[in-house]
């Protein structure tokens, strides 16, 4: 994945959010409700090129990609532009490709600044139709068949007021029929560049969608820093933050997707008009309820005129409806991903640099892994095999670890291939897929990584061979039953011994692997006197130390985990990891690698995967419900890999306000998850209350480790305040 945009990009971006703070301010689009439009903005706009950014040099343009054109919308869409922008970008380069004299003349109109707008659905549908910016519009362009029309007339003049007070209108078949038709085209070309025009139309007006909500989330977060309620910033209230903390995680999935689906359409990939339809389809979701909870932080003054976020809400769900009903969009979005042979013409996206997915070379690795497995894994190893720390098989880790493929991301000199993290995101999916526990393996790498970066020299040199070598497991030591997610309040003791050792006295649960882990990486109190975020210290803790016992704890999930109790444990100095009473540095460190949620995006995946193969065997692959259904999750499931691989993308390139990025993939992950068992669970019933029947196993088994995994790693609690604090600058809403 590489999400990083050209200098020239950047420029565009800045430049036009200037134009728009300045051009489309809150007092502008007010002044403008009545019809919709303002003249002035849309002057400056002319003056600037924009209208004619996507027509080629040859054709008076200036021939800029579909990607800076969803810069610019987004930058529209944040400042609520009262334009027809998502509309007439899609117009003139749909002009300038057909050719006859009337397109040509149209578009120089254009450039001379009229407004050209464009219907975004065939005539030959039902009518009533929305028709996007026509009251501002010298013409719209609309297709019927094979024939590409202006349409004029004295019914796109009439006043009517709508949801989003823009230049929007809705005609019914009577007043359709009145308006003139201006031929402009009539061949399979045309009618292909007018289909083609409408995908790119979704894209710039998603665009538009996520820009408003973004700035709407922003405009909720700085006023829950200045209302105060009990005397505290209401932005302190989880009740508050928390759902902008869902808001914006939501946002940031239609931006991905909508990028994404450019830089698929860039590429020629299958998936690319599937993902189009995905991302115009989640952009009216995710707006809608982002700007529903910004709304709510106000309170009854977000219900006021007076307040702009209420501009927000109004265009947020009439911009999501101009399209009609976006349920048909998950039809398809089915049609797209399943039936390949359907045919969708795409707009030109030009050059882009932007990439999704885990690449080239991770894809040629995962090769490797699934050969490995398809040669090594015998059916007792088969047999064997569970989703739990149960499957864990000593031998063939040691095997794995032979192969260079237990921790291959491993720099050369601990035993490692010096792999990249997407690598690493690639063989993960490869054991999923042949349902090889990745329990074990995360955990140890975990702790190898803290031990590599703050161990003494004698603990890494003990410890990191044997994990290299696949004979040697660790299991994390931070919860307590009294304190939970919240380990700093640790209560275990680690007291000096006069000798410089250490005792060791306390518990520790969800101890997961415990009872095969060689090392415990504990997290113990030093200090009882110093404050709750300091007095701590780690250590590597041999598990074959006395005082040590370990009980099962057995989970919902089909799954072990322990209580480990610690009595007396005399531990020596050399197995501290960090300085004394500065575990919470070397702690901050450990929570950036556990905060990511691609091992459980992983899950997620497998258990979508296997409820589509069910449909298709079951034959239900053709029912609109069951198509519906499972083309949500589809899209779930690739907003949350995109999460997910960002979060990676952005530490290896220091991204700036990365910060949130993890707890927003684990959070979208692991939520999201749960929400889609639970669906899936009742479209596959009664089949669903079979484990590992019918094809379905993977979803009884998902809806189980669902609600766990939005617990394991802190729970969405932590991470949604972790969003609101980091990503949005709103108070803190832990104590």
């Amino acid at each position: 994945m590489n999400l990083s945009l050209s200098e020239e990009q950047l420029m565009l971006r800045d430049s036009v959010a200037r134009l728009f703070a300045v051009e489309s301010t809150p007092t502008r689009v007010r002044e403008a409700e009545a019809s919709g439009f303002d003249p002035a903005l849309w002057e400056r706009l002319v003056e600037l090129g924009v209208p004619m950014m996507r027509v080629s040099a040859e054709a008076g343009g200036s021939d800029m990609g579909l990607l800076d054109a969803l810069l610019v919308a987004e930058e529209a869409g944040r400042h609520l532009a009262s334009a027809p922008l998502a509309e007439s970008l899609p117009a003139a380069r749909l002009l300038s490709r057909l050719d006859s004299p009337e397109a040509a003349d149209l578009l120089a109109r254009i450039g001379q600044g009229a407004v050209v707008s464009l219907l975004p659905q065939p005539l030959d549908g039902a009518a009533p139709l929305a028709l996007p910016g026509a009251r501002a519009a010298e013409a719209v362009l609309a297709l019927d068949g094979k024939r590409v029309f202006a349409l004029r007339g004295e019914a796109l003049r009439q006043p009517q007021a709508n949801l989003g007070s823009d230049s929007c209108l809705v005609l019914d078949a009577a007043q359709l029929a009145s308006l003139e038709r201006q031929h402009l085209a009539s061949s399979e070309g045309a009618r292909r560049a007018f289909l083609a025009a409408i995908e790119e139309w979704k894209l710039l007006k998603g665009a538009m969608l996520a820009g408003l909500s973004r700035q709407a989330i922003q405009l909720a977060a700085d006023y829950s820093r200045e209302r105060k309620q009990f005397g505290k910033p209401i932005g302190s209230f989880q009740g508050i933050a928390h759902p902008l903390a869902d808001a914006l995680t939501e946002v940031d999935g239609a931006q991905l997707l909508l990028w994404h689906a450019v830089a698929a359409i860039s590429r020629n990939e299958a998936d690319a008009a599937a993902l189009v339809s995905m991302a115009w389809w989640w952009a009216g979701q995710s707006a809608n309820r982002a700007v529903a909870r910004a709304l709510h932080s106000f309170g009854g003054y977000g219900v006021s005129l007076e307040y702009d976020i209420q501009l927000h809400y109004r265009r947020a769900r009439a911009w999501s409806l101009l399209a009609g009903d976006p349920g048909r969009e998950l039809d398809a979005i089915a049609d797209r991903l399943w039936y390949r042979e359907t045919d969708v013409p795409l707009p030109d996206a030009g050059a882009v640099s932007l990439e999704f997915g885990y690449g080239d070379a991770a894809a040629r690795f995962a090769e490797e892994v699934r050969a490995f497995f398809e040669a090594n894994l015998t059916e007792e190893l088969k047999a064997h095999a569970h989703h739990s720390v149960d499957g864990y098989h000593a031998g063939f880790n040691r095997e794995l670890a032979n192969a260079g493929l237990l921790f291959p991301h491993w720099p050369e000199e601990w035993g490692g291939r010096g792999k990249s993290a997407f690598d690493m995101h690639a063989l993960q999916e490869v054991f999923e897929s042949f349902n090889w526990q990745r329990i074990t393996g995360p955990i140890t790498n975990q702790v190898a990584q803290i031990v590599m970066r703050f161990a003494t020299e004698e603990a890494r040199q003990e410890a990191l061979p044997r994990f290299a070598r696949g004979e040697a497991l660790a299991c994390l030591g931070f919860s307590e039953p009294s304190c939970g997610s919240d380990v700093f309040a640790a209560r275990t003791r680690a007291t000096r011994t006069a000798e410089g050792d250490w005792l060791i006295e306390g518990q520790k649960i969800f101890t997961t692997a415990a009872n095969l882990a060689d090392y415990c990486f504990l997290l113990a109190r030093t200090d009882p006197d110093a404050p709750k975020h300091a007095g701590l210290t780690l250590f590597l803790v041999p598990m074959d130390l006395p005082g040590i016992e370990v009980h099962p704890v057995y989970t919902v999930q089909d799954e072990r985990t322990n209580i480990t109790y610690l009595s007396g444990v005399r531990l020596p100095d050399r197995y501290r990891v960090g300085e004394v009473n500065a575990g919470t540095s070397v702690m901050a460190a450990t929570l950036e690698l556990e905060h990511s949620g691609d091992q459980y995006r992983i899950s997620f995946w497998n258990m979508y995967r296997h409820a589509v193969d069910w449909a298709r065997e079951q034959g239900r692959l053709g029912e609109q419900d069951v198509r519906r259904r499972l083309a949500r999750v589809a899209v779930h499931t690739t907003i949350a890999r995109d999460l997910c691989y960002r979060a990676t993308w952005s530490v290896q390139a220091q991204a700036p306000n990365r910060a949130a990025y993890g707890p927003m993939s684990k959070l979208f992950s692991t939520e999201q998850y749960q929400r889609d068992a639970v669906d899936l669970m009742e479209l596959c019933a009664p089949f669903s209350l079979l484990r590992d029947e019918h094809g379905v196993g993977l979803v009884e088994l998902g809806y189980r480790q669902s609600i766990g995994m939005t617990i394991y790693g802190g729970t969405s609690e932590i991470h949604r305040s972790l969003i609101a604090e980091q990503a949005l600058g709103m108070p803190r809403s832990r104590t």
